[in-house]
This record gives structure tokens, sequence and C-alpha cells, in this order.
């Protein structure tokens, strides 16, 4: 797939400053249709976070998917099931999780099971949920 082959060949950083741009994008879509959508703005945050000098870890980046108080971006996805909003929380959750992955490989720390499942794969079914979005 085009993103895979564009992303896996560059450093960790730079990989996670594209996936930002993405992320910002997917963002804007998402705050379009539902204005309260501050998941979505820590998700980007954390990715923009990641992408630069800040260091976060993967477990932060992890919890804001799978959060313990029911607030993360997988519980607004289950939430957005067959509304317009879907397609943007299900590419959101994809990309966020993809940067926790990266920050588990730059820090060595275990990854937990969450994150486990998650690779350079996950970019070909990132590209295909952005094509769904236009």
């Amino acid at each position: 797939m085009k993103l895979r082959a564009e992303l896996t060949g560059l450093p960790q950083r730079e990989q996670a400053r594209r996936l930002a741009t993405v992320a910002a994008a997917l963002v804007a879509h998402i705050e379009r249709i539902e204005p309260d959508a501050s998941e979505a703005r820590a998700a980007l945050a954390a990715i923009r976070i990641g992408s630069g000098d800040g260091r976060l870890t993967g477990r932060y980046f992890s919890d804001l998917i799978y959060s313990d108080d029911e607030r993360g971006t997988l519980r607004r996805l289950s939430e957005a099931v067959g509304k317009p909003s879907e397609d943007g929380w299900n590419a959101l959750t994809t990309a966020a999780m993809y940067v926790a992955w990266l920050v588990y490989q730059e820090t060595g720390d275990p990854m937990p099971n969450d994150v486990n499942e998650v690779g350079e794969d996950s970019l070909d079914l990132l590209e295909e949920q952005l094509a769904k979005l236009g």
C-alpha cells in the first residue's frame, strides 16, 4: 500500500510527524460533525508531542484509546457507529495506536497487548479508512 511504502522507510519521529498532519485533518472532520470531540483533540495533541521533541510514553498514547474512565477514542468510535463521524473516529484511533506503537519501538518498553497487535500493516488499514473519507 502507498501509505506504508511512504512512511516505513522514514525515522519513527518523521512517521509520527506525517501522521500528525493526517490526524489534524481527521480531527477537523470529526469536529465538523461532533463539536464536542475532546478525545480527538487529546489524541492529536499526543501525536504532535510524540512527533516532536516531547516525550510521552506508549502507555499514555494507548490510554487515549482504551481509557480506564471510558473516555478514549475507542469509546467515541463505538458511539459513532452508523453515524457520519464513524470513519473519522476509526481512522484517528488507528493513527494514534500506530504512533503509540512507534513510541514503544523507540523506548524499548514492553508493549501491552492492545498495542502488541499494531504494526506496519496498521498503515494499510489506515489507508483503507482514509479512502472511505475521500
